[in-house]
């Protein structure tokens, strides 16, 4: 008897909501808001090629006298500040190695930096160059400047031939924003 009331129900169940009919509902009250926002210009500080781009297969130096002439290679760097402040800092020294002997290494790697058409300064381990970019166009606009990033080092000692091979290494820099006190 419980099994037939028990299926009744379950059956009772099932079918309540075929049964149930479709109500309009009508919502009364405030149908609209203001919302208030304020949109916050994140600061900026991006470095890039002079093209917008990185230095994606690297920078190739090259020996343009004689043997005992050190290598050099020059990049121009786009910076774009929201401050106009920035800093530039090396962490660990530039380290250039043979990929076959790597106890063959570049002698006397020497790294510095300049606003385009002012005088480089040398960057030294840990200790921060700053600069200042040339004034944005308007008020709300990022400042934009182009600078000249040169890095010079001399060939391992030795002959041509002991010392020739490909050549690697790795140029860190740290870039940062330095904090410009509003008036």
């Amino acid at each position: 008897m419980s099994k037939i009331m028990l299926s009744g129900l379950l059956a009772a169940l099932l079918l309540q909501p075929m049964c149930a009919s479709a109500e309009t509902m009508k919502v009364t009250g405030k149908t609209q808001s203001k919302i208030t926002a304020k949109v916050v210009r994140p600061d900026n500080l991006i470095i890039t090629d002079d093209k917008g781009g990185w230095f994606g297969q690297g920078l190739t130096m090259q020996q343009l006298g004689g043997w005992e002439t050190a290598y050099e290679v020059d990049a121009r760097l786009r910076v774009v500040s929201t401050s106009g402040r920035f800093q530039v800092r090396m962490d660990q020294p530039l380290d250039i190695r043979n990929q076959a002997k790597p106890t063959l290494a570049f002698r006397k790697p020497a790294v510095s930096i300049g606003a385009e058409g002012a005088d480089q300064k040398p960057l030294v381990l840990g200790q921060a160059l700053e600069f200042d970019n040339p004034a944005a166009p308007s008020p709300n606009v990022d400042s934009e400047g182009y600078y000249r990033l040169a890095v010079s080092a001399y060939p391992p000692e030795g002959d041509f031939r002991s010392t020739v091979g490909t050549y690697t290494g790795t140029l860190s820099l740290v870039f940062e924003p330095v904090v410009v006190k509003q008036q």
